[in-house]
């Protein structure tokens, strides 16, 4: 999703496709694992300003599940509860229709790769599902991100719900951030 929408923005830019695709051999692996496996991953793990404090990322990949139904990147700056009801009301919300529409779209079509493309959306359509379902349930449970407690203790009930891409916090600093009351 963020692949597509920044080759996008570069053909907005005048850059053809050639020269977008010269990512991949600039980087050494296609543009979007660099981005999902590398930098939001790995560069985020190594970013520890202060040695004593767990490796905390101020980009967060939230994702619905393996099928990725739902793949999103946060800002722990822009992040708060008004930006969960955004994600969940807005995004959500998109991203279901678009897959009902395809698999609506995909209804007459009995082929191989239809079959495959109707469970992949089937799969993705639970996933998104079950994703909403963790943000009611984080909202129930009073979650408010506030910036000033820090990323520990706004992303482990995130992380709680595997919500996250991969697991941020081990599993000492996720019960200390889970209890914590600051």
């Amino acid at each position: 999703m963020l692949y597509r929408r920044i080759e996008r923005r570069f053909q907005e830019k005048g850059f053809s496709t050639a020269q977008f695709s010269s990512f991949d051999s600039l980087l050494g692996r296609p543009l979007h694992e660099y981005l999902n496996g590398y930098f939001f991953k790995d560069l985020s793990d190594h970013l520890n300003l202060f040695m004593y404090l767990p490796k905390t990322p101020f980009i967060w990949h939230l994702t619905s599940g393996e099928y990725r139904g739902f793949d999103c990147y946060l800002l722990i700056y822009k992040w708060s509860k008004d930006r969960l009801f955004t994600l969940k009301s807005v995004y959500l919300e998109k991203r279901e229709r678009a897959l009902m529409n395809k698999q609506t779209d995909l209804a007459n079509d009995d082929s191989a790769k239809a079959q495959n493309e109707k469970e992949l959306i089937r799969h993705q359509l639970r996933e998104l599902r079950d994703f909403r379902q963790k943000i009611d349930e984080l909202l129930a449970e009073g979650y408010n991100p506030i910036l000033d407690d820090g990323v520990g203790k706004n992303i482990a009930p995130l992380q709680k719900k595997g919500m996250l891409a991969y697991e941020v916090l081990n599993a000492g600093q996720l019960k200390k951030y889970l209890e914590a009351d600051w």
